[in-house]
């Protein structure tokens, strides 16, 4: 059975009608792996209509666990992070390994791409 993305599709499109400039959207969630295709894909037919628009999306799943999560996202084992394998898809992805390394050590954020997810 394939999952249910209506929602995830559902805040895509309020994105992209909303947004007036370039924006670094980022998937973080539990939900399926490629629900990061499935926002792109909205998102860019957004960007055919509206030149103004440009997005990157990132995928940063969860790894959280019930009755620990907050202890979880301030100490994380480990944080991934993947994007698109461009020039501008490592600038989105760079931007987001900068918060984290507020108090993430940086051998803890591992980056790929989103076709490795």
């Amino acid at each position: 059975m394939a999952p249910d993305l209506k929602y995830v599709e559902s805040v895509s499109r309020t994105i992209a009608e909303y947004a007036k400039s370039p924006k670094i959207v980022v998937e973080k969630s539990t939900v399926p792996v490629k629900a990061a295709q499935s926002i792109k894909q909205i998102l860019k037919e957004a960007q055919a209509h509206n030149k103004d628009q440009y997005f990157q999306v990132l995928s940063n799943p969860e790894f959280l666990s019930e009755g620990t999560a907050m202890t979880d996202l301030a100490n994380p084992d480990r944080v991934l992070i993947g994007g698109e394998n461009s020039e501008d898809g490592h600038k989105a992805l760079a931007q987001l390994v900068a918060i984290y390394e507020n108090w993430v050590p940086r051998e803890r954020i591992i980056t790929t791409n989103t076709c490795n997810l």
